[in-house]
């Protein structure tokens, strides 16, 4: 899912109205790459306004029977306005504080990912600025070819988003946006496990038809010397047994010419009877 490469993170909006202006922020997102996550509008502190005299209030309208404010209704007037600038100011500080925190989880959690916070001020009746809107920037780019990294920038996205105590609803739909791309890495992290499962497998059964074709020819060439070793056996008892029987032959003649009686040879036998 292609994105901007980064969102900004907005305190969420008090709970009063204002009418007071608001000072521009100390620092301009015109023109970024950037998806907003949500906005501030107003201060929500109403500053008190005081009254001016209408042209008609002169000196002659008291003198025609309008009666002038006393010392003492001028003194509560005074007090009551006092009062009122005293509650603006403490609202204005308590947003000041609840701004400020607000961003600043962000960026304590967001850490390298985030900018430092932009604030948006204004004017108190003590003339001093206090924030009342902020802004923090963060990086939701994919980490490319790397959906583990990916899963776990998302996971640290989401986590900023949702670290201030009352989060915006559009820093919800940022933690939303980031879990969906959690989703989406993780996603991609199954397929490479299959992938790397069916790569080990395919390389287990070239490792074994390998091994079978090793055996086979092993055993090829171990029937071969086995047929040729029988026949030089073969050969060498017929030689043998050939051998064997030349020599009882030879026995057998020996035997035969010790057994049989001499024959006189011609003229012997008449010179002993002479």
């Amino acid at each position: 899912m292609q994105i901007a490469s980064g969102v900004l993170f907005t305190a969420p909006e008090p709970a009063f109205s204002s009418r007071a202006e608001r000072s521009p922020p100390n620092k301009s997102n015109e023109g970024s790459a950037q998806v907003v996550a949500g906005s501030s509008t107003g201060t929500g502190i109403a500053l008190p306004q005081s009254k001016a005299p209408s042209p008609g209030e002169t000196q002659e309208g008291v003198a025609a029977g309008e009666r002038a404010p006393s010392p003492v209704a001028q003194s509560d007037a005074d007090v009551r306005q006092q009062q009122n600038e005293a509650d603006v100011i403490r609202q204005l500080q308590s947003r000041d504080i609840e701004v400020r925190n607000h961003e600043r989880a962000h960026q304590a959690i967001g850490g390298q990912l985030a900018s430092a916070p932009t604030y948006s001020f204004t004017k108190g009746p003590d003339g001093q600025r206090y924030a009342v809107s902020g802004e923090v920037s963060i990086d939701v780019s994919d980490v490319p070819g790397d959906p583990s990294a990916t899963y776990e920038k998302m996971a640290r996205v989401r986590r900023a988003a949702l670290a201030p105590a009352e989060p915006s609803a559009q820093d919800r739909q940022v933690a939303v946006m980031a879990a969906q791309k959690m989703a989406e890495a993780q996603a991609d992290i199954a397929q490479q496990q299959r992938e790397a499962l069916s790569s080990e497998a395919e390389l287990r059964d070239q490792k074994r038809d390998d091994m079978r074709a090793e055996i086979e020819s092993a055993r090829e060439a171990q029937s071969g010397s086995e047929s040729e070793e029988e026949d030089a056996g073969f050969v060498s008892v017929a030689e043998r047994f050939a051998e064997y029987n030349a020599r009882l032959r030879q026995i057998n003649e020996t035997l035969l010419r010790i057994s049989s009686p001499s024959l006189p040879t011609s003229g012997t036998l008449f010179d002993e009877e002479a």
